[in-house]
C-alpha cells in the first residue's frame, strides 16, 4: 500500500482570523474578527480533559486541544484564532518544523464559549 505524501493529508479546509480592535464612541473598545488565509490542513485530536466545581461537582469546562498542520506561512502569530466548519479555536503554539520552512504545526484548544 503506497504511503500519503504530507501533501495529501492537508484534506480539511481551516480559516485563520485576526482579531482587529476598533474604539468605539464611548472610548472603549470592540473586537472583530477578520479572516486573514484559509488554508488546507490535517487535524488531529491530541487531549482532552474534563474540569469540575468543587463545591457542587458540574462540570464547568471541557478543553480539547488539536494539532493542526498546514503550510509554512511567516505571518501567522498566536493571536490569532481558527475556524474549522462552526468550531472556533484559539492558538495555543506554532512550531515550524525543523526549520525547514515547509510545514508548521499548529496547536490549539477548542474555545467553546464563543
Amino acid at each position: 500500500m503506497p504511503s500519503v505524501s504530507q501533501i495529501g493529508k492537508l484534506k480539511n479546509q481551516i480559516t485563520i482570523q485576526n482579531t482587529d480592535l476598533t474604539t468605539d464612541t464611548y472610548g472603549g473598545y470592540t473586537k472583530a474578527n477578520s479572516s486573514f488565509v484559509t488554508a488546507w490542513a490535517s487535524i488531529r485530536p491530541k487531549t482532552g480533559k474534563e474540569i469540575w466545581a468543587d463545591k457542587t461537582g458540574q462540570q464547568i469546562e471541557n478543553p480539547h486541544t488539536y494539532q493542526f498542520k498546514i503550510r509554512y506561512r511567516a505571518n501567522i502569530t498566536t493571536s490569532m484564532r481558527i475556524l474549522w466548519g462552526t468550531r472556533t479555536f484559539k492558538i495555543i503554539t506554532i512550531d515550524n518544523e525543523n526549520d525547514y520552512n515547509n510545514y508548521i504545526t499548529i496547536i490549539a484548544v477548542e474555545d467553546v464559549a464563543t
